[in-house]
């Protein structure tokens, strides 16, 4: 038995440091708040607090009402007494909560409890009457007592006006069983979805050895049995002694294990929440859109409570009942006996007089007496009905006199044309308030909808959609700032973040994959089916980084990403992408769009040459321009001063191989469900890997295919020689392989060092600079090369001389004229004595003595990969 399955405190250690470092992401940073007062924060959050708070709102809201309604004024003294209780345990809260709630002192909530508890004054009958606002039983005279009643009845309109804003202590009911949900949503345990595996699978020594038990105790038993009945002969059972003392010695070591695996299965059989239970704390978005919707509902009922009663007739006329006491006064003074008819008379004009300067004037008056005349105003006709109020009394015919009148009825109708004019008035105001709050109301909520919700939803709506259809996009995708909508802002920025890491991730080859999925509302199918693209293809690989990884150790990962930074961003600048990074080498496509081409047979055709064309050029630009970033970038050239590069490889810098090749590929996923890579697939590939490998051969930088190099400009193909004709391993078809002439000896060093943050802009305008000069086509290879600074330097030595003689020499070469190639070659040599394909081609010819094979054809047999 090994020690790991007699000792599963290894197991069990791993099962807690796990668990341990397992720490809690905090994206949204919603535990930063440190509470500073925990004690205070524990008085206000408890249990026994908040039902006393409760307890004193719903006093608070309808304490005053019990009184009158169940009780009479030997009882205000108690209840006195608890409303100040109320407002001193309000002030407590206040104040604990102005110390231990951030943003809550001065805030709208704050000023809420201060109005709603100074407003409990009002209930304090002592105090009223102090200061006038209930009569005292102290006035005695007639007119005290009148002064005293009206400035009762005053103070308890105001009062009741007043006590409208007590209706925000529902806020607080509002309040508490808020804060009890948000309370049971952080104790709800966090579980996630787990693959369940059997305790023996998880721990197998640990259940191998519980098992094993019984068996192992029972052959200790018999063992022991065995012993004492041998216990005299002990030299005869010395090798039983010795099994026995292992036996022993076994024992202990499972008993030791024993409780340590009990331990291990009871933390294994507990349930996730038992195990991890995270508080999930409310989000500000929500806090905010609660607070922010419970403000204006506030605001609204207050305006409503408040300002609804000045849109009532009775806040501005008082019922009038004149005109009834009119008519019963006329009915008296018309029964009383010898009442004279111009006594009659005046009464009636009395009453006239009387009501002109009143809302409600008379308007027409029917009387019992024959000889006085009715009276009517000239505008009685043209009232309508609902203008009118009609008030009358029987007279007794006996009392009044048979002779004196007609009808026995006394009729007084009022004129309420104006008071229904400015009843009308008040409507139209009122419904244009009404509507005002409406639309208030509407606005203030869908604002707060609007801008903490769904702005920010159809911003990513819009960014997701952009993301699946072009998900390169995510990569020049700005974030946004953080404003007060700090958790959606991140969730926004976290898409565009998820995005640009897709993109980074699968590259331009695995758009499709990323598109599709995204779109699609199925489960995540990565193995989608190839498809078939046509693109160019460049390989460029490190020189020396086997030895530069043993030198360098973990400092290689730096030197690597920092040649991949140049490599990544000139591609992607002239219009390309980063396909593949293998260690030492980088698959770069520049891959052409659908639109651009088409096959008629096998014969590839297409659309748009010139694009094909200005595409080709990219590619080369991007090759030539790494080729002078690594000879010219300040932390590139350090490492030829790394002393640790240097005595490994004297006179080390940091060089590369560049392959360039044209022709389709398959594009798609390669791996399973497990791990894929989006990557390319074709004998196309594999050539611009060969021709990297090759410029070793011929001692060049880059090397181009002849089907590449017949798609670029004119302007382009000056800088360029052909250099050979091969065949390379697995294809028969020859192809020509060429160059550009390029030189970074004592080239000075770039002095432009952009912090990470302006560098990312700066090469992102100068992208879009160079993106326009195709788009408008402007773009000249030849112009280009000689106004880039990187490109002027690499190129300043180019000699059309040379190019001349070489390219004559060359064409001795495949036509098997090779005594004159090698003089041709000979004169170019004494221009470059240093050149790298004239040595080869040399070392070529010279196997044959510079004498053509009888079987010539042109090309060669690339030997070497």
């Amino acid at each position: 038995m090994s020690e790991a399955q007699v000792n599963p405190e290894v197991d069990n250690q791993s099962v807690v440091s796990d668990d341990s470092n397992n720490e809690d992401v905090d994206v949204f940073g919603q535990n930063e708040e440190i509470d500073k007062f925990p004690l205070l924060t524990s008085i206000i959050d408890s249990s026994w607090f908040q039902i006393l708070v409760n307890l004193l709102t719903i006093y608070a809201l309808f304490g005053d009402d019990i009184r009158i309604i169940a009780f009479d004024k030997r009882a205000d003294d108690g209840f006195d007494v608890i409303t100040i209780i109320c407002m001193i345990i309000f002030s407590i809260e206040i104040i604990i909560a102005s110390i231990v709630r951030a943003d809550y002192f001065n805030s709208f909530f704050f000023w809420l409890d201060i109005i709603s508890t100074v407003s409990q004054i009002l209930d304090i009958t002592q105090f009223n009457i102090a200061v006038g606002l209930q009569g005292s039983v102290a006035a005695k005279s007639a007119s005290q007592l009148s002064q005293a009643n009206k400035a009762s009845k005053t103070s308890s309109k105001a009062i009741r006006v007043v006590r409208l804003v007590r209706l925000i202590r529902i806020v607080k009911l509002y309040k508490a069983a808020s804060y009890s949900q948000e309370q049971a949503f952080k104790r709800q345990p966090l579980r996630t979805s787990t693959v369940k595996k059997s305790k023996a699978t998880v721990y197998p020594s640990v259940y191998e050895n519980i098992n094993n038990v019984p068996i192992e105790q029972e052959n200790l038993n018999k063992k022991d049995n065995n012993t004492e009945q041998r216990e005299g002969d002990v030299n005869a059972n010395s090798q039983e002694n010795r099994e026995n003392q292992n036996m022993v010695a076994k024992q202990q070591q499972i008993d030791n294990s024993i409780p340590k695996v009990q331990e291990i299965r009871r933390l294994s059989m507990k349930e996730p929440s038992q195990v991890k239970v995270k508080e999930q704390k409310e989000s500000r978005v929500s806090k905010r859109l609660s607070d922010s919707t419970t403000k204006k509902v506030i605001i609204l009922v207050i305006l409503l409570l408040l300002i609804m009663p000045l849109f009532s007739s009775d806040y501005y006329f008082e019922p009038s009942y004149s005109l009834a006491y009119a008519a019963e006064y006329f009915r008296v003074v018309a029964e009383i006996p010898n009442t004279k008819l111009s006594e009659i008379n005046e009464t009636i004009n009395f009453v006239i007089d009387q009501h002109k300067s009143f809302d409600t004037p008379v308007g027409y008056i029917t009387n019992p007496f024959i000889e006085i005349e009715n009276y009517e105003t000239s505008s009685y006709q043209y009232l309508r009905e609902s203008s009118k109020s009609y008030y009358f009394e029987l007279v007794d015919p006996v009392l009044v006199g048979l002779d004196y009148i007609g009808d026995p009825v006394i009729l007084f109708v009022s004129d309420n044309s104006d008071v229904e004019s400015k009843n009308s008035i008040i409507n139209i105001v009122n419904t244009l308030f009404v509507s005002a709050v409406l639309l208030f109301g509407a606005i203030a909520f869908s604002n707060d909808a609007n801008n903490v919700a769904l702005k920010p939803i159809d911003r990513m709506i819009v960014k997701v959609n952009l993301i699946a259809k072009n998900p390169q996009l995510a990569k020049e995708m700005k974030l946004e700032s953080e404003g007060t909508q700090k958790e959606t802002t991140q969730i926004e920025n976290a898409i565009i973040k998820i995005g640009a890491l897709l993109a980074l991730g699968f590259g331009d080859a695995g758009s499709a994959i990323i598109g599709t999925n995204m779109a699609s509302s199925g489960d995540v199918d990565p193995m989608l089916p190839g498809k078939r693209k046509w693109a160019i293809y460049g390989f460029c690989d490190i020189r020396n980084f086997t030895d530069a990884t043993e030198v360098l150790q973990k400092d290689v990962m730096l030197f690597v990403n920092n040649i991949a930074e140049i490599v990544h961003s000139m591609v992607d600048r002239y219009q390309g992408s980063a396909n593949k990074n293998i260690g030492d080498a980088f698959l770069l496509v520049w891959k052409i769009n659908d639109s651009q081409w088409y096959e008629d047979g096998n014969e590839i055709k297409w659309s748009n040459l010139v694009f094909i064309n200005q595409l080709a050029d990219c590619a080369l630009i991007a090759f030539m321009k790494i080729y002078a970033k690594i000879n010219r970038e300040p932390k590139i050239l350090e490492y030829r001063n790394d002393e640790r590069l240097s005595q490994r490889l004297p006179g080390y810098k940091v060089k590369m191989g560049f392959g360039l090749h044209i022709g389709w590929g398959i594009e798609g996923a390669i791996g399973s469900e497990f791990k894929i890579d989006a990557s390319y697939l074709s004998p196309n590939v594999n050539m611009a890997s060969r021709l990297e490998a090759a410029t070793k051969q011929y001692g060049v930088a880059v090397l181009i295919s002849s089907e590449l190099h017949q798609y670029f400009s004119n302007e382009i193909k000056k800088y360029t020689r052909q250099i050979d004709k091969v065949t390379v391993k697995g294809s028969l078809k020859p192809v020509g392989l060429y160059t550009i002439e390029m030189e970074a000896d004592d080239l000075p060093p770039s002095k432009q060092d952009y912090p990470q943050e302006e560098k990312q802009q700066v090469m992102y305008e100068k992208k879009q600079i160079f993106l326009q000069q195709l788009e408008s086509g402007d773009f000249n290879g030849e112009l280009y090369m000689k106004r880039n600074k990187d490109l002027a330097l690499i190129t300043k030595n180019f000699n059309q001389e040379f190019l001349y003689q070489f390219g004559q020499g060359f064409q001795g070469y495949l036509l098997g004229n090779w005594k004159e190639a090698h003089m041709w070659l000979e004169k170019a040599k004494q221009i470059r004595p240093n050149d790298g394909p004239i040595s080869t081609l040399f070392n070529v010819m010279g196997e044959t003595n510079f004498k053509a094979p009888s079987d010539w054809k042109g090309y060669r047999e690339l030997t070497e990969k």
